[in-house]
């Protein structure tokens, strides 16, 4: 979510607005959003959620999202707005519905999630549940990411050889890793929480210098070669798939990693 947050535009000052917590706190999003977004974009509303963050105060942020649309093979986008209610001052065990909370617009941008394993198509837009924030100069990567990670799974999932290497690191895991095949072709894509894009620098060799090594990146088009995936918590054990890909033209290796992550 914060990927999404910092992807986003802030919007202009708006004159205060406030509701009371009773409006907030568990509401509807297709009934809030009349109450919190400009009427146009209100009515465009398909769906989105309602969360409190656990921050000093009451403090909520609101999620709605538009009609997901087929932006690509294999890939959904929908456009997204972000609102923010809360009385930060508030005793946060209080629970007046009468509390007044004000409404800050947090801003607007882009998700994208894939279709996987059926083509993007305005019903199957409508279904899916994993999507990712795009963030600003790396959508090209991250969907790029999203097409090699759903091929990847593809390939997986049938009974050919994999023109990739495959690994998979079980950190403490009894069964994670007892088929990395199937974990790959299996992977819960309605999990998906982000993809980072990265530049993959190749191991040290005798011919390079000593010192550091950065990725200096010109006016040239970004060349990403290496991405990370991660998934929410899924499965037995309530473990999450971290999932590495790499690889110039075609992917090379894809490592999977079975973590436990404490999300807050």
């Amino acid at each position: 979510m914060m990927e999404l947050l910092l992807a986003m535009a802030l919007a202009g000052q708006q004159p205060e607005r406030t509701l009371p917590l009773a409006e907030v706190k568990q509401a509807d999003p297709l009934v809030l959003a009349p109450k919190v977004l400009p009427v146009e974009t209100a009515e465009r509303i398909t769906g989105g959620w309602v969360r409190r963050y656990w921050m000093p105060g009451q403090v909520y942020r609101a999620l709605f999202w538009e009609q997901s649309q087929p932006e690509r093979d294999g890939i959904c986008a929908r456009r997204v707005h972000v609102v923010s209610a809360g009385n930060p001052s508030a005793p946060g065990n209080l629970d007046d519905p009468e509390m007044v909370l004000t409404v800050s617009d947090l801003g607007s941008g882009m998700q994208y999630g894939p279709s996987h394993p059926e083509p993007a198509t305005e019903t199957r837009c409508a279904e899916l549940t994993g999507y990712i924030g795009g963030s600003e100069g790396q959508v090209d990567g991250q969907l790029k990411t999203l097409t090699r990670l759903t091929e990847a799974m593809r390939l997986a999932a049938g009974t050919d050889d994999l023109p990739f290497a495959l690994e998979c690191d079980p950190q403490e895991s009894a069964t994670a890793c007892n088929d990395p095949r199937r974990a790959l072709a299996e992977l819960p894509l309605d999990k998906l929480l982000s993809v980072r894009p990265s530049r993959h620098l190749p191991p040290r060799n005798a011919s390079t210098p000593p010192g550091p090594r950065l990725f200096v990146q010109t006016g040239a088009p970004r060349n990403w070669n290496a991405a990370e995936v991660e998934f929410d918590t899924s499965g037995p054990g309530a473990r999450s798939w971290i999932v590495t890909l790499t690889g110039d033209e075609q992917v090379e290796t894809v490592r999977l990693r079975s973590a436990m992550i404490i999300r807050h």
